[in-house]
């Protein structure tokens, strides 16, 4: 974990003779592209720009550097705001005179960080269209009420009709819901016993029934892809192999498993069966790399949110478990303050943790870490994965 760079002793300079002309360089470049930072960055031309420079950041030593460094280029993305806000927040910690905003603000755009889309975790197929729909079943399920039909949500691919995705609900979709089964869609076909970090392929196209929520179009919007309303319309896949079950009453597993070998008969690939094979190869021992939200973080954007509040000593208590931050201990800075928390579906140890609708941190369940840094996956090993 890292230290307060506030509490140490000052330390060197950041800005050196060496390094001041390419910090001026990099500023300018950065300055053509952020309008709000070429009008907070100091003069950047003349025979005055390099003392310039020198007087701007002269409170940046290297401690604060590298712990801005850290915040900013870390693959969660922070934006420089959420940035100047912990480094706020650790000088008042220890009644330190923070950095001026527009000093952090120069100071992250000197670094250089992975894109939000990176081409080594997202490849788009430009021609595919998927759709995501939900359906009355006309099946019942067997359940403590009595038999009720339960509402299938579905992604697929058009046209072919292949189900990338698919969960059962007993009443209509929300939005968490609607995007928890998207996320499966774009991440579960993609996963391979040989490799734990998939290369996404989002569709260029996506057709949602009913309206759009406003959730939805920012999914849209993050994952750049044409998205548009669509009319209910009948799935002949389904209706076909429910009439080959006319009469019969299952169980919800049951109902998710002989659907499922349906899918695997008809199109080549299991969707639910692919969930529990990701949990085995996940065993014991996961990794924070391992998850798909860490590496492309439009994923995150699709899981649910909820609010919560930090406790005084720093802890984000959740479901029975306590959360905390191993980077740098930012959540015990927002402490007994209100917090959006989104869950990762792979594993209940970990969550994205925002803060005006900006990523904070990710933190971890302390019950389920191991002393390596790696933690119990969500269903690994009851027999019935992902059930």
């Amino acid at each position: 974990m890292r230290t307060n760079p506030f509490s140490l002793e000052r330390g060197p300079s950041w800005l050196t003779v060496e390094r001041a002309s390419v910090i001026r360089d990099r500023l300018r470049k950065a300055a053509e592209r952020n309008q709000l930072l070429s009008e907070q960055a100091p003069q950047l031309g003349g025979n005055r720009a390099l003392l310039e420079i020198a007087a701007f950041f002269s409170e940046v030593t290297e401690p604060l550097a590298e712990m801005i460094e850290a915040l900013y280029s870390s693959a969660l993305l922070r934006s420089a705001t959420t940035v100047e806000e912990i480094m706020r927040r650790m000088a008042q910690a220890v009644g330190s005179t923070p950095l001026p905003p527009e000093v952090v603000l120069c100071v992250c755009s000197t670094f250089v960080r992975l894109p939000s889309w990176s081409t080594l975790a997202v490849s788009r197929s430009p021609n595919t269209t998927w759709r995501l729909s939900w359906h009355q079943s006309t099946i019942p399920l067997l359940r403590a009420a009595g038999g009720t039909p339960p509402i299938v949500v579905l992604v697929t691919d058009e046209p072919s009709g292949k189900v990338l995705a698919f969960r059962c609900l007993q009443s209509p979709p929300t939005s968490a819901e609607l995007g928890l089964t998207l996320y499966d869609a774009l991440v579960d076909p993609q996963l391979g016993q040989l490799s734990l970090r998939p290369q996404l392929r989002p569709p260029a196209r996506l057709v949602i029934q009913g309206s759009l929520s406003p959730e939805m179009t920012q999914v849209a919007q993050e994952w750049e892809m044409e998205i548009r309303e669509g009319e209910p319309a009948g799935f002949p896949f389904l209706r076909q192999w429910e009439a080959e079950l006319t009469g019969r009453m299952l169980d919800p597993v049951h109902y998710l498993r002989v659907f499922d070998r349906a899918c695997e008969r008809t199109f080549g690939y299991a969707p639910f069966l692919q969930k529990q094979r990701r949990a085995r190869w996940m065993g014991w021992h996961s990794r924070l790399e391992y998850d798909p939200a860490w590496s492309v973080a439009g994923l995150r954007s699709l899981l649910p949110s909820v609010v919560a509040q930090v406790r005084k000593d720093g802890i984000l208590e959740w479901q029975g478990w306590h959360y905390c931050d191993r980077e740098a201990d930012i959540l015990s800075y927002w402490a007994q303050e209100t917090v959006t928390l989104r869950p990762s579906p792979l594993t209940e140890a970990l969550i994205w943790v925002y803060w005006k609708d900006g990523i904070l941190c990710c933190a971890w369940a302390e019950e389920l870490c191991h002393e390596d840094g790696s933690y119990r996956p969500y269903w690994f090993p009851y027999p019935r994965l992902g059930e």
